[in-house]
């Protein structure tokens, strides 16, 4: 029996490759130019990617498509709605990177906290003074605002709360109230009062027509004198230019970025002038652990759809019925 083909156009995990040789031709091709995506996709059954786009003009150029999987947790960067009408399943990673992403987020938080950035960078460059200018803040005591409280942010509630002894407050109309409970922290009903509250507001939500612009000029404005703004979400969530804005006029204590409109920012974005600002170039999951459990999930889920078998985690589960 011919094996079906599976286009993988980006660097995964060899552990991924792996398990996809088992049961497929492979075909892996990790500096291919995006302009030729569309010829390689054309005899494929299955699609593995993690920022390459895949359009309905994609979809079209692959006759026999029949999974897009998507290495994380985000998909943004898929039509699925086009996917759907084709009858394309479309997979995620969701429990992949959840661990490392948190961990991220504290690192973060800590980096600003302790003005860590600005200190190393001073003294590279000669600027060094007196150490009075790089006094800090600490975690213990202070108030955690979390947005989205999937597995994220899950995460990074506890170890928040119980590795630095913070307050916890989070918002996220989409669980129920016994899984704030079981995390130990306090509902919000609306996102004006955590963002009020937090001394350090951290975003763990998907990029979706609802959250896109959430933290504008307006609530940007509403956040405390001297507390931090952390987004490792996606880029879009949060209004780059008012952030900057902000952080220029001193109106809040600074900001750590690991994802922007366009990635990775030009060098010379206004956020990456700014001594109060934390950036890193979308790698928040980029960890030996995370890639490896990413690809592997990855994999197993195309297996399974080209299997005939359900997938795990669809996001157009209608296409699986």
């Amino acid at each position: 029996m011919e094996r079906k083909r599976v286009v993988i156009p980006e660097y995964i995990d060899p552990a991924g490759l792996e398990l996809l040789h088992r049961e497929t031709e492979v075909l892996f091709l990790p500096d291919l130019p995006g302009t030729k995506l569309n010829d390689a996709v054309a005899d494929a059954h299955g699609l593995g990617v993690r920022v390459t786009r895949v359009t309905a003009e994609l979809m079209t150029a692959a006759p026999h498509l029949e999974v897009v999987a998507k290495h994380g947790v985000g998909y943004d960067n898929i039509d699925v709605a086009a996917a759907t009408q084709r009858g394309i399943v479309v997979v995620t990673t969701p429990k992949a990177n959840s661990v490392s992403v948190s961990e991220h987020i504290v690192a973060l938080m800590l980096g600003l906290a302790n003005r860590v950035c600005a200190a190393d960078s001073d003294l590279r460059l000669g600027r060094f003074k007196k150490r009075e200018d790089y006094i800090g803040v600490e975690l213990k005591g202070k108030t955690l605002g979390v947005v989205g409280i999937g597995r994220i942010g899950s995460e990074t509630v506890m170890k928040c709360r119980l590795g630095f002894g913070m307050n916890v407050i989070a918002y996220d109309p989409y669980v129920p109230s016994d899984k704030f409970d079981a995390l130990g922290c306090r509902r919000s009903d609306n996102l004006e009062r955590v963002v009020r509250e937090a001394d350090f507001l951290v975003l763990c939500v998907p990029l979706t027509a609802e959250t896109s612009g959430m933290m504008g000029t307006r609530e940007l404005a509403l956040m405390k004198s001297g507390s931090y703004l952390v987004n490792t979400s996606r880029g879009g969530i949060v209004d780059e230019d008012s952030l900057y804005k902000v952080l220029v006029a001193g109106r809040i204590a600074g900001a750590g970025m690991d994802v922007f409109v366009n990635e990775p920012p030009a060098a010379d974005h206004p956020l990456l002038s700014l001594h109060n600002f934390i950036a890193t170039p979308h790698v928040a999951g980029a960890t030996v652990e995370a890639m490896r459990r990413m690809a592997t999930d990855m994999a197993e889920e195309i297996l399974r759809v080209l299997r005939g078998e359900r997938p795990l985690y669809p996001v157009n589960p209608e296409v699986c019925e």
